[in-house]
């Protein structure tokens, strides 16, 4: 019995030894099964451990350098990641995918001219859709990273063509005032053009100065005397501090009709925007404006605005991306005269809420409405009783984006707005559409 016992004990502990020997030849082997579950479970931490046990016997194999290149730079080895990516294109050339975590691993190290190149030779691959979409967020990543410590110089140029309901912004036909017939509302085909260029210099850590002009042009198929043409000149500084954004602009603006002189305006625009997580951030500005009309001086005015938004990104398809923005304005009238009390003097409410939804890589819908009501301040003779003048200006807009490729997109926009009010006069609706087609740079 005694014998019986101690041969069963021995039994038991010769085993566990021969196993636990087994085990240490397994784990002596490498399995790519084992290493490709890891990595395709995103326990990529795990994967680059792995890997690395075994990375000068199994390095070459093209199918082990890219699981243990792509685990590497997002474990935090980026540049270990990218030297395995390297040998990878070096048997494949082709392989888009390869190249895209290449790009990235490069964006990683801050090498930007590099990952710019490698995401751009990925894009001219016509590689799928989703691996595009990536390029292109990496894309406009490293330009936002770059404008941090080399000058860059951006901007865009747009051409378009449309229709417009109420060129003139005047009531319709339905008025029952004593009106020519250049004073009702008119509709006509239109033709515009913009373009712009921005450059941004930083000169400290987190401070950048930056200088725009724009210029936009209208031009109508037959009411040339409702031509219009604006040019918008701005310059500023801004500081990033961890997940702030504060800028200051100076603003100066032209506007002209029919090639004359409309209005001038000069302005300051103070912002600050806190970004509470990736997906969400909220936004405030004080904004100063000093408004001169050539034509009608009774309009000059001073105009004070306070704005608040929200925005926030939602991780579900079609990546809804929600807007808002509140406004509290004052526009004082320079004149003291009654009329400039009655038509320009006034206290501003604002409210804007938007939606933009990404049906595909290339397809995006951008929805907004917006309500802005202005309560006059001077007694209007036009009213009776020489009552205020009071006006709810509603719009909303409707755009369907084409994004063609990284720098082309085409736009359809469909634009409403309705101005109503106390004084008849006051009223008009207005619809335009068209179609732009868009080149950034």
């Amino acid at each position: 019995m005694m014998f019986c016992r101690k041969f069963i004990i021995f039994l038991i502990c010769f085993s566990a030894v021969f196993f636990a020997h087994a085990d240490e030849v397994a784990d002596s082997i490498f399995d790519m099964e084992k290493l490709s579950l890891f990595f395709d479970h995103y326990k990529r931490k795990q994967a680059f451990n792995y890997a690395s046990q075994y990375l000068s016997e199994q390095e070459g194999d093209p199918y082990f350098d890219y699981y243990y290149g792509v685990s590497a730079i997002d474990s935090g080895f980026a540049s270990k990641g990218v030297f395995a990516l390297e040998r990878v294109l070096l048997v494949f050339p082709e392989d888009s995918v390869t190249r895209l975590e290449l790009a990235r691993g490069y964006f990683v190290l801050k090498e930007y001219a590099r990952s710019r190149q490698e995401f751009e030779a990925v894009l001219s691959t016509s590689p799928p859709e989703s691996v595009k979409r990536t390029a292109y967020l990496y894309l406009d990543k490293i330009r936002l990273e770059e404008s941090r410590y080399k000058t860059t110089v951006s901007g865009f140029a747009e051409v378009g063509a449309g229709y417009d309901s109420n060129v003139n912004s005047a009531p319709g036909n339905t008025f029952n005032g004593f009106l020519t017939p250049s004073s009702i509302e008119q509709g006509d085909n239109f033709y515009n053009l913009a373009a712009q260029v921005q450059v941004v210099y930083p000169f400290l850590p987190g401070w950048r100065a930056n200088v725009s002009a724009t210029g936009l042009l209208k031009k109508n198929q037959d009411l040339n005397k409702f031509d219009t043409a604006t040019g918008i000149l701005q310059t500023g500084l801004s500081l990033t501090s961890e997940a702030s954004l504060y800028t200051i602009d100076l603003v100066a603006q032209e506007f002209q009709l029919d090639g004359d002189n409309y209005r001038r305006l000069l302005g300051v625009n103070t912002g600050w925007r806190y970004d509470i997580n990736e997906l969400s951030n909220f936004s405030t500005s004080l904004q100063f404006a000093n408004l001169k009309y050539d034509i009608f001086p009774i309009l000059d005015s001073n105009l004070y605005s306070l704005n608040v938004g929200y925005t926030q990104q939602f991780s579900v398809p079609t990546t809804p991306v929600f807007f808002s923005n509140i406004k509290i304005g004052k526009e004082d009238a320079k004149s003291g005269r009654a009329a400039a009390q009655s038509d320009t003097d006034r206290d501003i409410y604002s409210l804007n809420l938007g939606l933009t939804l990404s049906l595909s890589t290339k397809f995006l819908i951008q929805a907004a409405a917006g309500v802005q009501n202005s309560q006059y301040t001077g007694n209007n003779a036009l009213l009776n009783n020489n009552d205020k003048r009071k006006d709810n200006f509603v719009s909303a807009n409707l755009n369907f984006l084409w994004l063609i490729n990284y720098k082309w997109r085409l736009e359809t926009r469909i634009s409403y707005v309705d101005n109503r009010s106390n004084i008849e006069l006051r009223e008009y609706d207005r619809t335009m559409t068209s179609v732009n087609l868009n080149y950034n740079y």
